[in-house]
């Protein structure tokens, strides 16, 4: 049996008597197999010499059928089979005998895998084909070689597909229907290639892949196909010519792995893109040293070239930068072989002007778990290394003057202090002098002394504050214990509930039993008595102090229904020398609040306050549980205002 030429139905008539002598000739070199359906083609003739067995239980044709048209038998058998059955004939004239198996329908409608075994012969001048049909059980048909290749074209994950010499489909497997959405074999057997693409593609395929694959007999590329529904995507196809004029494809939808790869492509060619824009170098090296890549800002600050890849020019296979930097080379090596980042600093002479480059090495792993790379991070640190330093000197500067701004204040405070006793001593013994004295200006005498007891009672008290928050910043450094806080702030507020203000005081304490708290007592004694002395100054009523706690803070309150603050004072209120503008005849230095804004910073709190005009003000101090030294080694005065009470700087605090 064989794929050749159709015969013409005049020549398919019963043997012929001299026919039957040559056929039994042909026959009779077949093997012994017991075969149920034997046959002798003439191949020049194109007809039957003989043909006995069951043609209708094998095929599905009758024998009539099968005599008058020697290729009908091709129509019952599989597609797989119908395809490989186009090589039979190149085969029988290489080696002269073809063993076969394939899959047929018989009549009954169920597949036989069956063994064909045909043999070339040459018999009284003719070409004969002489073969036999048997069935083959199915333990034996799997493990039978193209069983083996039927089910490896049906289970592949790519399309396979066989035409004939005419572009005609013989076999097409599922991965190849379902690839071009359709659904059976019969949707496209017989049916040209042509239907799967475009009319424009066709014309590409006719006239540019034809051509190369005939000359070279394969051709491998991408097309874009047309599926059944008419949508399209883009085809990976294999094509191998066969000898008989077919072709084989192979073929795969690659349109998301091709969207995967462009967006790709544009993520890189962004990324280089980002990388050449960065004013920080880059370089990536291998571990040999080579550069793969160097952005712009490198070649810049090392006055080297690249390439439009961004590859090194004239910098292999080290860059040349370990003449420029000895501890290139040795930091590369260390990040290779520790996978453990380094930094350091080098100097060089660029565009006339000596350069400062910080330098990062970076370990990288690319595809693997081991450093395969080391990158390179380059900043221009000049600027910022003059900065820095002429920050620190001015930071040294600073301390000292603020040293001196310090003593100074404690000097003079303490200067003003003697002079004003003997002034006070001297006011009073005037003030005792002139009593019962029956002089009629006495009673002014006596106003004006009144009036500079009280001028010099509040010099007293402004020298005694300034040197309080002189002393405040001198325990700035100094780290609070902890206290029983209940047990403190009572021995406080005793000291300052005397009569006759004892009665308008009112202490409640919100703590739990044995409540401890890292405090300063100096600075702590200065924030309740100010507060609570500003209570009583501005208020007649009841002042009320509460204490309360919880897991992360404490915080002690000050309550007073006195005159209460404007709105528009209060954003002053912690300024040095303010105060606000309803405070009428009330004496005071305007430092009170800033030493308990002060005192507040110094542990780590906040002070809040909440005042109506003519209702009353509540201040709150919120402290943290735990006193946490802050990790900058700047001087106190960074961290809290100024201990100068004459800056005028408002502290950030309300």
């Amino acid at each position: 049996m064989t794929t050749v030429r159709s015969c013409d139905r005049s020549d398919s008539v019963e043997p012929a008597a001299e026919d039957e002598s040559v056929a039994w000739a042909a026959l009779s070199r077949l093997e012994a197999t017991d075969p149920k359906l034997v046959f002798v083609l003439d191949q020049g003739a194109r007809k039957f010499l003989k043909l006995e067995g069951p043609c209708e239980d094998f095929f599905n044709l009758t024998r009539e059928e099968m005599l008058a048209d020697p290729e009908a038998w091709t129509r019952a058998v599989d597609a797989l089979d119908r395809a490989s059955a186009n090589t039979l004939r190149e085969d029988l004239r290489i080696s002269g005998k073809v063993v076969r198996v394939l899959r047929a329908i018989g009549r009954d409608g169920r597949s036989r895998t069956l063994r064909a075994s045909v043999g070339l012969h040459h018999e009284q001048g003719r070409v004969l084909v002489a073969g036999s049909v048997s069935r083959i059980h199915a333990e034996s048909a799997a493990n039978d070689w193209s069983s083996v290749l039927r089910v490896a074209m049906e289970e592949s994950h790519e399309g396979i597909a066989v035409t004939d010499a005419e572009g005609n489909y013989l076999y097409l497997n599922r991965e190849h229907l379902a690839l071009f959405g359709y659904a059976t074999m019969d949707e496209l057997i017989g049916k040209t290639w042509r239907v799967l693409y475009s009319a424009e593609t066709v014309r590409q395929i006719e006239q540019e892949v034809f051509p190369e694959l005939m000359a070279k007999g394969r051709w491998r590329g991408l097309l874009q196909a047309k599926r059944k529904d008419g949508s399209h995507f883009l085809e990976a196809l294999s094509l191998s010519l066969l000898s008989s004029g077919g072709i084989v494809c192979n073929c795969q939808d690659v349109s998301e792995r091709v969207r995967l790869i462009q967006q790709l492509e544009r993520s890189e060619a962004m990324f280089r893109l980002f990388l050449n824009t960065l004013p920080t170098g880059v370089i990536i090296q291998d571990l040999g040293g080579g550069a793969e890549f160097m952005n712009h800002a490198t070649a810049t600050l090392l006055g080297r070239g690249i390439d439009s890849a961004g590859t090194s020019e004239g910098m292999e296979p080290s860059l040349a930068i370990e003449q420029l930097c000895p501890d290139w080379g040795p930091a590369d090596q260390r990040v290779a072989g520790t996978g453990v980042a380094e930094r350091f600093d080098f100097s060089l002479t660029a565009g006339g002007r000596p350069r400062v480059l910080e330098v990062e090495k970076l370990p990288l792993r690319i595809s693997s778990p081991a450093v395969t790379h080391v990158c390179t991070l380059i900043v221009d640190v000049t600027e910022a290394r003059r900065l820095r330093d002429q920050q620190a000197d001015t930071a040294r500067r600073r301390d000292e003057y603020l040293a001196m701004q310090r003593e100074f204040v404690s000097m003079v405070s303490h200067e003003f202090r003697t002079p004003l006793t003997a002034i006070q001593g001297v006011q009073y013994l005037m003030s005792k002098s002139i009593t019962g004295a029956a002089d009629p200006n006495v009673g002014d005498f006596r106003r004006w002394l009144d009036l500079q007891g009280r001028a010099l009672g509040t010099l007293r008290e402004l020298v005694d504050q300034v040197l309080l928050l002189n002393r405040i910043d001198h325990l700035a450094s100094a780290v609070p214990h902890r206290l029983e806080l209940g047990a403190f702030l009572a021995k406080i507020m005793d000291g300052i509930a005397v009569a006759p203000v004892n009665q308008r005081l009112q202490l409640e304490l919100d703590l739990p039993a044995g409540f401890t708290a890292a405090v300063g007592e100096t600075n702590l004694r200065a924030l309740v008595e100010n507060l609570v002395s500003n209570g009583l100054k501005y208020s007649a009523g009841i002042v009320s102090v509460h204490v309360g706690a919880d897991e992360n803070q404490w915080w002690l309150t000050v309550t007073d229904r006195g005159r209460g603050i404007p709105q528009k004072d209060q954003p002053k209120l912690f300024a040095p020398f303010f105060r606000a503008g309803n405070t009428g005849t009330v004496t005071g230095t305007g430092l009170g609040l800033t030493i308990v804004q002060r005192c507040a910073a110094y542990h780590g709190g906040t002070v809040e306050v909440e005042s109506r005009e003519g209702e009353g003000s509540t201040f709150t101090a919120k402290f943290p549980r735990e006193f946490h030294r802050p990790a900058q080694t700047l001087p106190f005065s960074d961290r809290v205002p100024s201990a100068n009470p004459f800056s005028g700087g408002v502290p950030a605090f309300r």
